[in-house]
């Protein structure tokens, strides 16, 4: 082994304080880190790859009452390190020859780092910057604790609500809590603005994502666990208002600009978001007995961006009777699931 430089030895002595000594470096799609960032910044991942010499670093750190830091580069583009976290567990598939690992406190590292910014623990090198390998143990870097020291006002961690927290005033609790706020806002499920926010939930519980919470600014509804990127709109024939007749059905398709609220920054070129949209038609026409919570009430429609993009092209809106003439995949709740995922694939069939 050569001669370590100053650099380097810098780095394997300097006291990092709670931090381990060693780090992992990993990749993962970046629209799925975004989107744990977004929620309640921890994970759970799996790779196809047995991370022994991590596991017993792990291990040694935990015992020692030391936190060891998870760097991410992106998978899908030449980012650099864009996210760290901290490590929670790693678990080790013999059998299957696989990795699961858990973290939290996944945070943004805002002005993004070359790979070779990191130095292998084996060799003392710096990665390349062209690493194309998922998984390397190195010097957990001096950096890490300048970005643990920022003043920046990262996006608020978003955690799920009982329900039962109660408001306080003068540090006593009053008696009404978060459960009576969402009675009196959200009780009409009739309405647009919350039947909207209900068809997201109905189509993320199909989809088995309703474990994190719903963020109302993302630029698309949901993410799935094989990246698949969900735009969720929905229509009725019954309003709450008054109506001479039926609605007519029609959804928004309009292109938009993706807003990042991890920057607060804008990005210029409208387009559509996702990779398919679920299109949700509340489709009961008896008004005495309308109950958005029956799903067989509901009828989906499936279509990917690429059929809207191309047919539609800047429209901000598509009536149902043009949305059906595009051969969407009809869906009832039983088996949205199973169409979104044989959509995804590309050779779904209608399921009703």
């Amino acid at each position: 082994m050569g001669e370590i430089t100053t650099r380097e030895r810098e780095w394997t002595t300097m006291d990092y304080s709670n931090l381990n000594n060693y780090c992992i470096y990993t990749m993962r799609n970046s629209d799925e880190l975004n989107y744990l960032f977004n929620s309640d910044r921890k994970g759970t991942f799996y790779e196809n790859q047995l991370w022994k010499t991590g596991k017993l670093l792990f291990d040694d750190a935990h015992t020692q009452g030391l936190t060891m830091p998870i760097l991410f580069s992106a998978a899908d583009t030449n980012s650099g390190l864009i996210y760290y976290g901290t490590l929670t567990s790693i678990f080790l598939f013999e059998i299957e020859n696989k990795t699961k690992y858990c973290f939290e406190n996944l945070t943004k590292i805002t002005i993004p780092k070359p790979l070779s910014s990191l130095y292998l623990k084996s060799s003392k090198k710096p990665l390349s910057d062209s690493y194309i390998r998922p998984y390397a143990i190195c010097l957990t870097p001096s950096y890490l604790e300048d970005c643990l020291k920022t003043t920046e006002l990262l996006p608020i961690p978003k955690f799920r609500k009982s329900g039962e927290e109660p408001f306080h005033y003068n540090f006593k609790k009053l008696d009404f809590s978060l459960e009576q706020f969402w009675q009196w806002s959200y009780s009409d499920i009739v309405g647009n603005t919350v039947r909207g926010i209900l068809a997201e939930y109905i189509v993320a519980k199909a989809l088995g994502l309703t474990e994190k919470i719903r963020t109302e600014w993302d630029a698309f509804d949901l993410l799935t666990e094989n990246g698949l990127k969900i735009e969720v709109k929905s229509a009725s024939y019954i309003q709450t208002w008054y109506q001479k007749k039926f609605s007519e059905i029609s959804f928004s398709i309009r292109k938009t600009k993706y807003w990042d609220e991890n920057t607060n920054l804008q990005v210029q070129e409208s387009k559509r978001q996702a990779d398919i949209y679920v299109f949700c038609l509340l489709k009961h026409k008896v008004q005495e007995t309308l109950d958005p919570l029956d799903l067989n009430q509901w009828d989906f429609y499936i279509l990917s961006s690429s059929v809207i993009n191309k047919e539609m092209g800047d429209s901000k809106g598509i009536a149902l009777k043009k949305l059906i003439s595009l051969a969407p995949v009809k869906s009832n709740f039983g088996n949205l699931k199973k169409n979104i995922e044989l959509s995804d694939e590309g050779k779904c069939d209608n399921v009703t």
